[in-house]
């Protein structure tokens, strides 16, 4: 009995090892992810990012002092006063 609920434990230990590695619940849209976009010609100032949407809504970057700027193509576009040093779901 101690050996089959050790191998259980090994084996979720090792699941969520790779799931965080090979980034499986962000190609499968369980959580959303930003990737930083080029700025529009009419606001060429600040770092500019396009966030797509998970199961668990769209990223949020308020906390970097990022504000929202508009929804297109199934994309929140976001207009940050700096590039981030990490961007959500990389």
């Amino acid at each position: 009995m101690f050996w089959k609920i050790g191998f259980v434990l090994i084996a979720l230990v090792a699941l969520m090892v790779v799931a965080r590695d090979q980034r499986w619940a962000q190609r499968a849209g369980v959580t959303g992810h930003c990737i930083a976009t080029q700025d529009p010609a009419f606001q060429p100032d600040g770092a500019w990012y396009a966030c797509k949407q998970g199961l668990t809504g769209f990223p949020n970057l308020e906390g970097d002092g990022c504000d929202s700027q508009w929804i297109v193509s199934h994309r929140e576009v976001w207009k940050c006063p700096a590039p981030l040093t990490s961007t959500p779901g990389y």
